[in-house]
Order: structure tokens, then sequence, then C-alpha cells
């Protein structure tokens, strides 16, 4: 049983709270990077798909203007989702947009025995890789919302 967020303890609440901000920093980051780097396509990602959704993720490769806004939502999705989570502004909201986000990447290419990927960008896995364990991540934050203790939504939803 998950413990409420009125049972936090002080280092439980500051732990997860630099976690959350933490996750914020990274995804904010990685979509001011994607956005500025002009060579970044997700049309290029998707082509890459592996798995029993590899077709359905490469035929929308095939649409310019479905992959243009794909591309937009991705870069500016990942910089709202940060932002949100760093200062705890609807980081429910935002860390279920997030866990989409992640859930859509972790399918399109999932790490799977027999799947070989063009490009292996940070390692070897089996089932469980970064995209899995931020799913898990952002779940978390569902469940135990720091933000309405320590973040913008304590104002807008009051502290629990």
């Amino acid at each position: 049983m998950v413990k409420s967020r009125s049972t936090l303890t002080g280092l439980q609440l500051i732990v997860m709270v630099v976690l959350r901000v933490a996750m914020g920093w990274l995804l904010l980051y990685e979509g001011i990077g994607r956005a500025m780097n002009s060579s970044w396509s997700l049309t290029g990602y998707l082509s890459g798909s592996r798995g029993f959704l590899a077709e359905y993720f490469k035929s929308l490769t095939t649409h310019s203007s479905v992959m243009y806004s794909f591309e937009i939502i991705n870069e500016w999705g990942l910089i709202f989702i940060g932002m949100g989570l760093i200062f705890g502004l609807l980081s429910r909201f935002f860390s279920l947009v997030g866990l989409i986000f992640v859930l859509i990447g972790y399918l399109s290419h999932p790490p799977f025995f027999g799947l070989n990927y063009a490009s292996v960008i940070q390692g070897s896995y089996l089932i469980v890789n970064e995209l899995f364990i931020l799913f898990f991540l952002f779940l978390l934050f569902i469940l135990l919302p720091t933000s309405q203790i320590v973040g913008l939504d304590r104002f807008i939803f009051g502290k629990k």
C-alpha cells in the first residue's frame, strides 16, 4: 500500500521533490535540445521502429504534415512537461502526458529479445530501459503529487 501525501516523512518529501525537479530538468533540456537541433527528426526515430507496432509507427512517417505536427508536439511537450515538474505546476497532468510520451517511445522501440536496432545510443537492454523506468517515475508522480506540498499546485489546489 502506498503512503498518502500527508504521511511522507521530511526526508521522503525532499527526495521526491528533488527527483521531480531533476526529471523536469532532464525533460526541459531534452525538449530545448530537440527544438534547437534542426537535424533531430521524429520521422527518423519512428522509421527505425521494431516490434508488434512497427508497421503502425512507420506508416505515420509517410505523412509529412502529420510528422511535422508530432515533432512540434514532442519538442514543446517535453519543454512544458519539464517546466511543470520543475515548478510543481499541474504536475499530475504533465506526469500523465509524460507517461503517454514514454509509453509511445517504449512501444515504438521495445527492448525485446531478437529486435535489433540500427543505432544503439546508450547500451543494450532487455525489457527494462530508460523509458520503462521513466514510465514508473511518472506514475509515482501521479500517485504522490509532491507539487501539492512543494510547488505551485499548492496555491492552486491547496495544501493536502
